[in-house]
């Protein structure tokens, strides 16, 4: 064995304690990439697996596609694979453009996989509109491979008009966290690599500096730099297969259980994942921690191979006097100006634990801040008190007997309200009864026409709401608050009083042949009964505050409702128009459809049973499972940067331990001689506490002021969602989170003291 390897054997061995801190951090720091990097790839290998299972790969689905309608679409370029179903019990083939799949149908469904998953609402929307579908046609040919897509972290889809003249509709997408996420994976291993060689190059300064009276002694009997830059290298090297070696074996446990646990988060969404080995993954991840750990080394190995022999016998570089301040001198006990002092001269060295948690806290109120504003959002824009919504035309779907079959198979509680709607115009008398005219118009030789929602409830929930605002059977129920502005959610009074209130429901249309708008009365008679104005929406109709906020909502009976809509059908049928609706469709038979909501407990294991179940006899709308699916990722989200602030939080503590276990060892003369003159036990621990302060306090101002372009940069980008008027930042949290970290900061110190015995008993000698 060469003597630069016999030297680093024995080096190490003798200073076995600091060669087991720096190991430990190598440990730490391997296990979090490594972990994260396996986490990440076990989730990408999963959903491809998933994907690739039974030709799930498909984006989008049109079904009833005939062969004119395929060579439009065929050819588009971001179509990257197609497969055919002719029947609905048959599998899937994959189909070549090359091959006409029509030779034996008249017409197919076809499953398309897109180039670029995260834009598949951008590419369906353009097959829509290149196959010129209505709303209808898309409603009912049209969908997404929803379970694929929430994999992806892409949400539910909204319809969104392109244009008002158009029946075409475009599919947007309501929030993308695949974005997010891959944002967060890549700061998460840019911040981990810096923080690492950090945490890395002061555990080999620590080292390093402690050997440099050895290095110059080796240097003075005729070792050369390069001799000395070996044996650096030769202990980095043992040091980094030991700590790689270690940190790769518990980076399996730490990702399978934190794969564990996000299942169980994941589990109300059907979504699990294994853990997969990745070995590109994991040698890029070794390839970085190896990087990281050698570019930690070298800085500090050249410095102490090519300092002089004097230099480093002396081994004072460190301390630097600055000129003191006289305020906090004056402020300061004793035991504080000497902490002040000390930090001062031994800058270098604290400035590592004061970036540390300066990273913590600025890390913490950035996350917190983040998703506070996004569930602020999730409760604020969607304000619905049900699930699921279902649209029955007459047919043989007994949707009573879906619901009983879905809650024997899951066990899930099932609510459902039955109800009708139509969406009328009407003249609304008296005048004066108006408080604020937003949205009404004044026609007529001053009559005002106002756009209502009108509600028909079967009998539970008509007597539950007339009992809940005090009315009698048969009484109009009136939602009075109307919705002005759409982004801070402002809502005004809509009339001043329900006396005298009468509404005569008429058709608004526009006579070509006058050229010029007509009104004509479809029905005076059914809303002309006493009405009772009140500001409390009846529960399971939330979304009648926010989606149908600008017209006036009326709540009757479904006796009241049958005998309307009996007066538009004979209306609809004597003049042949269809121009009375301004809402809701019918069928070709001009009936109106039945409206079921539905409460459950598991939307998204609810949505899926639907959809399995879907038919032409109803289409199911669902309410609460994009805010679902989006809190979901929220907590995954939330979840994953936790443990990342967790993790930075332990690998802070070991260095903290390592470099204020140092420092203190370093001063142990310092603290003798303080206990020559007098000081105690409590007097040094109060030094080191002091320091502590002085390094929370730093790190504190410096976190606060690099916090606020950041929340000022989330709240800017949130405002694209929601506009209020409050901040939304949880100082609770944070400072609580900041007391926790405070304290940790005091047990660490006090740990250190104790660990390296600071203060012995020693009494002077005579004479």
């Amino acid at each position: 064995m060469k003597i630069e390897s016999r030297l680093s054997f024995n080096n190490m061995k003798k200073n076995i304690k600091r060669t087991v801190l720096t190991t430990i951090s190598i440990v730490v720091c391997t296990f979090l990439m490594l972990m994260t990097v396996l986490i990440i790839s076990s989730i990408r290998n999963g959903i491809s697996e998933k994907a690739n299972q039974k030709y799930n790969d498909y984006h989008f689905i049109i079904k009833n596609l005939d062969a004119d309608s395929f060579n439009r679409i065929k050819n588009k370029p971001y179509i990257e694979k197609m497969y055919v179903q002719y029947n609905e019990d048959e599998p899937l083939e994959e189909l070549n453009t090359n091959v006409n799949p029509f030779r034996d149908a008249d017409k197919i469904s076809l499953y398309i996989k897109c180039t670029d998953i995260e834009d598949t609402y951008k590419y369906s929307s353009n097959m829509i509109q290149t196959l010129n579908f209505s709303i209808s046609e898309a409603q009912s040919n049209c969908k997404f491979n929803e379970n694929l897509l929430t994999v992806y972290g892409l949400m539910k889809t909204e319809l969104d008009y392109t244009d008002a003249s158009q029946t075409s509709i475009m599919y947007k997408d309501v929030l993308n966290f695949s974005h997010v996420i891959n944002i967060m994976i890549i700061l998460i291993l840019v911040v981990f690599s810096i923080l690492f060689i950090i945490i890395l190059y002061n555990a080999f300064l620590i080292t390093i500096d402690e050997r440099k009276k050895e290095y110059a002694i080796l240097n003075s009997i005729g070792a050369t730099e390069g001799q000395v830059l070996k044996m650096i290298f030769k202990e980095t090297t043992i040091m980094a297969v030991v700590g790689v070696g270690i940190g790769l074996m518990i980076s399996f446990l730490g990702a399978h259980g934190i794969l564990s646990m996000l299942n169980n988060t994941l589990a109300p969404a059907e979504l699990y994942f294994n853990l997969v080995i990745d070995f590109r993954y994991i040698i890029l991840a070794i390839m970085i921690v190896l990087f990281n750990i050698y570019i930690s080394a070298i800085i500090p190995s050249i410095k102490a191979s090519s300092a002089s022999v004097i230099g480093n016998i002396r081994s004072n570089q460190q301390i630097k006097y600055k000129k003191s301040h006289n305020i906090l001198r004056k402020i300061l006990p004793i035991e504080g100006r000497l902490a002040l002092n000390n930090a001062k001269r031994n800058r270098s060295r604290y400035r590592v634990i004061t970036i540390l948690l300066t990273v913590c806290m600025t890390s913490y109120i950035a996350v917190t801040t983040y998703v506070n504003y996004e569930k602020e959002a999730a409760s604020l824009v969607t304000e619905y008190d049900v699930d699921a919504g279902f649209v029955f035309y007459p047919s043989n779907t007994d949707y009573k007997f879906l619901m009983n079959d879905y809650a024997k198979q899951s066990g899930d509680e099932i609510e459902c309200i039955e109800y009708k709607t139509m969406g009328l115009y009407s003249f609304v008398e008296p005048i004066d009864a108006v408080i604020n005219d937003e949205y009404i118009y004044t026609v007529d030789n001053n009559k005002r026409l106002i756009p209502i929602e009108l509600i028909g409830l079967e009998d539970k929930e008509y007597k539950k709401y007339i009992e809940k605002v005090n009315a009698h059977y048969g009484d109009g129920i009136i939602y009075n608050s109307f919705l002005t502005d759409d982004t801070t959610y402002q809502y005004e009074t809509r009339f001043k009083s329900s006396k005298d209130l009468k509404f005569t429901i008429v058709d608004d249309y526009y006579n070509l042949e006058k050229n010029m708008p007509e009104r004509k009365i479809i029905d005076n008679e059914n809303l002309q009964e006493n009405f009772v104005l009140t500001d409390e929406i009846l529960e399971g109709f939330q979304e009648y505050k926010t989606e149908y906020g600008h017209a006036t909502t009326i709540f009757i009976n479904m006796d009241t409702y049958n005998k309307i809509e009996k007066k538009v059908k004979d209306y609809i049928t004597t003049t042949n128009t269809s121009s009375v609706f301004w809402l809701h469709n019918r069928d070709e038979n001009n009936n109106f459809p039945t409206l079921v909501k539905v409460k459950c407990e598991n939307i998204i294991s609810f949505s899926h049973y639907i959809d399995e179940r879907k038919n032409s006899d109803f289409f199911a709308y669902y309410y609460s499972l994009g805010n679902q699916q989006k809190l979901i990722y929220l907590e995954v989200i939330q979840f994953i940067l936790k443990i990342v602030i967790t993790t930075i939080i332990v690998i802070g503590s070991i260095s903290a331990i390592n470099i204020i276990s140092v420092s203190i060892y370093e001063r142990k003369q310092e603290f003798e001689v303080l206990s020559y003159l007098g000081a105690t036990k409590g007097n040094i621990y109060k030094i080191l506490i002091y320091e502590c302060i002085y390094m929370f306090l730093k790190a504190s101002i410096i976190s606060a002021i690099l916090s606020i372009p950041i929340v000022f940069t989330i709240i800017k980008q949130m405002e694209n969602t929601i506009i209020l008027n409050r901040l939304l930042v949880p100082f609770g949290d944070i400072a609580i989170f900041f007391a926790l970290l405070f304290v940790l900061s005091l047990c660490i110190t006090i740990y250190c003291a104790k660990s390296s015995k600071t203060y012995q008993t020693n009494t002077p000698r005579k004479g």
